[in-house]
């Protein structure tokens, strides 16, 4: 299904994830692509700091120059092949599998469906339905069409899923945040209140000291006045 089809073409059909695969590979993006194409950031980034870039803003940039730019073949290839380049198990995996196949599997036209399910059933296994899915399109795996489209759909599912756990892990802990947040203000208060409270009671026995003292003074001169 992608064995003749263009790095632009391949990255296209997953475009619903670049902010995820521009984030994985942003360090490479700044180092590599950005330090050498003069032209693409005085185009995307001019007067930016290229290391404050965030991953909106990469992503905006790089969709908007598949889509007009001469060079965009290149630059969907540089993309692609940095995000090979982060997953060797996954090469690893299924260089195992389609060498039992064929020693020259680059030679394959499509797999059969047993051929298929041997190799998508350990890949998801182990590296999930996303990556597996991301890995078949960029390196032109030969599954049948109905295969992607399967794979396609739980790459969706699994991601949407992972999606909606971070964001309850981000408010969790944010809570928690918060929650010690005002657990700490609670104890500064409590804390303030009590030196308060001490200091009161401290002035209010060295005010009972002295009212004692002017009572004693005052009595000796009533006794003294009376003795008279």
């Amino acid at each position: 299904m992608y064995k003749n089809a263009s790095y632009k073409e391949k990255f296209n059909e997953v475009k619903q994830w670049a902010p995820n695969i521009i984030e994985s590979i942003k360090k490479d993006i700044k180092n590599d692509h950005l330090k050498k194409d003069l032209y693409f950031v005085k185009t995307y980034f001019a007067g930016k700091n290229l290391q404050k870039i965030t991953t909106e803003e990469l992503t905006e940039a790089y969709l908007q120059a598949l889509e007009k730019e001469e060079k965009a073949e290149d630059i969907a290839e540089f993309l692609i092949s940095c995000w090979l380049m982060k997953n060797p198990e996954l090469y690893a995996l299924f260089e195992n599998h389609l060498s039992q196949i064929s020693e020259d599997f680059s030679a394959l036209e499509e797999l059969t469906p047993e051929q298929t399910e041997k190799l998508i059933g350990p890949a998801v296994a182990q590296f999930g339905a996303y990556n597996t899915y991301l890995f078949s399109v960029f390196n032109s795996v030969v599954f049948p069409s109905d295969t992607f489209t399967k794979l396609k759909k739980q790459a969706e599912k699994s991601f949407h899923e992972t999606a909606v756990q971070q964001k309850t892990e981000k408010e969790q802990q944010s809570l928690d945040s918060l929650a010690k947040k005002h657990e700490a203000e609670i104890a500064r208060l409590t804390d303030k209140h009590e030196k308060k409270f001490l200091g009161l009671q401290k002035k209010y026995q060295l005010d009972q000291e002295a009212l004692k003292k002017q009572v004693a003074s005052l009595q000796r001169k009533l006794n003294e006045l009376s003795a008279k």
